[in-house]
């Protein structure tokens, strides 16, 4: 539930959904101009805007904003790219959905989504598996790195769809 009213978010800021950036409509502190940019980045790329003291997510006030409903699950961004906020790159999503959006993380060797390499097996070393619900399911072992990124794809469409990302 938001700790701001809906009425309030539209007294001191625009939000503009062909570019999803918000602007003062106020001057909230002295560091603020009216017509200003509002927010800035935080360390995993989210614009953050700060409204008496509270931290808020500007994809989710982007949200409540258009909708005027508060948003109960995760707000997504089509592209991955956080501080897209543009209204058409929104949607809401479950944690299962938000993470099938996410890139291949930087930590992932082989640079496949789905995909690592088991040493032990020789003759089909690249293992593909996929996380469901907080599970990780197996789907196979296979003899290519390709194999194994196909058997992830399929799966990945068939389980989230519109959220799948290879």
């Amino acid at each position: 539930m938001a700790e701001i009213s809906l009425e309030l978010l539209k007294q001191i800021l625009h939000y503009n959904p062909d570019t999803g950036i918000w602007t003062n409509l106020v001057k909230r502190s002295a560091k603020t101009r009216i017509g200003s940019v509002a927010g800035s980045l935080d360390k995993d790329g989210y614009i953050i805007i700060i409204i008496k003291g509270k931290h808020y997510r500007s994809g989710r006030l982007a949200w409540f904003y258009m909708t005027g409903d508060w948003p109960a699950r995760k707000v997504d961004h089509k592209d991955t790219n956080p501080a897209n906020d543009k209204w058409d790159n929104l949607r809401l999503a479950t944690n299962s959905q938000n993470g099938a959006n996410r890139r291949v993380q930087t930590n992932n060797f082989i640079g496949v989504k789905g995909v690592y390499f088991n040493s032990r097996c020789r003759l089909r070393p690249y293992v593909a598996g996929i996380g469901i619900r907080g599970k990780q399911r197996y789907l196979g072992s296979f003899s290519t790195v390709e194999e194994a990124s196909e058997a992830y794809q399929r799966a990945a469409y068939q389980i989230f769809g519109e959220f799948a990302r290879a």
